[in-house]
């Protein structure tokens, strides 16, 4: 990913926005009496598995070994002990600004476990909604 801030996010929200079409064209309709609370589930766990998959795929693009431990939903920075909740949100701070600035500080880290908890803490929804917000995520609906 190359580029201005604002152009990585672009990058990031055509990668995203991509991930998402995918997921959606595989996912198999529901029958019509579960249609409505199925799709609406289904629908926020795309959401969430494009988001990690996006997120997942711009860590690789600096530490190509790493391999998020889970794209399931419910990741929480705040779950971490202190001392790493501290760093990884600092990394996040810098990840909000610039994309690749708080995955680049988590490299530097040359610690495994602390990628992970950068991904987990970049999929929250504390930080898509803050994203959303900030405008660099389309709202989803």
């Amino acid at each position: 990913m190359e580029g201005t801030p604002e152009q990585q996010v672009q990058q990031l929200k055509e990668e995203y926005e991509r991930r998402l079409a995918e997921i959606k064209s595989q996912t198999p309709e529901p029958p019509e009496s579960k249609r409505e609370t199925q799709t609406e589930a289904d629908r926020i766990l795309g959401e969430h598995q494009a988001v990690s998959e996006t997120t997942e795929g711009m860590i690789r693009e600096q530490v190509p070994e790493f391999k998020a431990s889970s794209h399931e939903p419910g990741h929480s920075v705040y779950e971490l002990p202190e001392e790493v909740r501290v760093k990884v949100q600092e990394w996040v701070n810098l990840a909000l600004v610039n994309p690749l600035a708080g995955v680049k500080a988590a490299k530097d880290s040359g610690d495994p476990f602390l990628f992970d908890a950068l991904h987990g803490a970049l999929t929250s929804n504390q930080v898509f909604t803050e994203m959303v917000k900030r405008g660099k995520l389309p709202e989803l609906k």
